[in-house]
């Protein structure tokens, strides 16, 4: 008899318990899949920022090419200039 009633007890405290955290663990079911989806969405941009700055060097480069480019040919031409006058 005594065991039945610890039995009892327990799982009078195991109900009172599981009306507490049942919804707990539901709630971070849901946070969970929502911090998946924020994760995927972080992946989703870090991965265009990664496009974007390798599409900026590339334009960084070939305006630093054309800008060398540029001071060459302003340089050859006031050399010529000179030699005119």
């Amino acid at each position: 008899m005594k065991g039945v009633a610890i039995w009892s007890a327990a799982m009078s405290d195991y109900h009172k318990a599981s009306k507490i955290v049942k919804p707990k663990l539901l709630l971070l079911n849901i946070k969970m899949a929502e911090l998946d989806e924020a994760n995927s969405n972080l992946a989703a941009a870090e991965t265009e920022l990664a496009e974007v700055i390798a599409l900026k060097a590339k334009l960084k480069a070939t305006f630093d090419l054309n800008m060398a480019e540029k001071n060459a040919l302003t340089e050859r031409a006031n050399k010529t200039k000179k030699k005119m006058e």
